[in-house]
């Protein structure tokens, strides 16, 4: 004789709202502001300005580093000419005096370091309650 089960649940998307792990989420924003935050420590600091006023979270899950230097400065090569300016195959050379981890592809790099204590302090989030 079989025996017969019936699990009464809510929607899989309605589970993961309710606990915030939806995209665009309270955990997604915590992570994206972990992110962040984490990030300015691998990125070129000479003023700060690129690091801390326009670097700027723009939703739940973007992250945009305003200003004209800023694209060379990520992909790390001296552009040169007038608008538009050309991209070089030299690379740039960072000042790594207030950042020591300053270089290109700071997001890539800063994960490719970070992700394990990322994702305990979203594990930390979240037995808080977030």
């Amino acid at each position: 004789m079989a025996t017969r089960v019936y699990v009464n649940m809510q929607p899989i998307g309605q589970i993961l709202e309710r606990h915030g792990l939806n995209k665009g989420g309270r955990v997604q924003q915590f992570l994206t502001m972990e992110c962040s935050k984490r990030m300015t420590d691998y990125m070129p600091f000479r003023s700060g300005a690129l690091a801390t006023k326009l670097k700027v979270i723009t939703s739940a899950t973007e992250i945009t580093v305003y200003g004209p230097y800023a694209r060379y400065q990520y992909y790390g090569k001296v552009m040169v000419g007038s608008a538009p300016k050309r991209v070089t195959d030299k690379g740039l050379t960072y000042d790594k005096t207030k950042n020591p981890k300053a270089g290109p592809f700071w997001d890539r790099r800063m994960m490719a370091e970070q992700a394990q204590a990322i994702a305990k302090a979203c594990e930390r989030y979240l037995r808080r309650g977030g």
